[in-house]
């Protein structure tokens, strides 16, 4: 177990150097939303502050998400238009 600590902390280490993808990001985000989301099913019924607490989570990340995803959907569609108007050009 102790080696795989060490092998997360090696690599978030290198990537800390480097900036992320989209690809990248969205997986990070899906991640925290799972866990917000896993927070909220195990909590107890009288934890009002942890329910809250998950709930504002998953609304935040929901919302970058949800914003990363028509980033690189708008990002998409302009390489295709680039890609035919090169085509067009030549």
């Amino acid at each position: 177990m102790d080696q795989h600590k060490s092998h997360v902390a090696r690599m978030a280490k290198r990537r800390a150097h480097k900036p992320l993808n989209l690809h990248e990001v969205l997986k990070i985000l899906t991640t925290a939303i799972r866990e917000a989301e896993r927070l909220l099913l195990e909590a107890d019924d009288g934890d009002h502050d942890l329910t809250l607490r998950a709930i504002h989570a998953l609304g935040q990340v929901a919302g970058q998400y949800c914003k990363l995803l028509e980033t690189g959907e708008l990002e998409a569609r302009l390489a295709e238009l680039e890609a035919k108007m090169a085509g067009q050009a030549a």
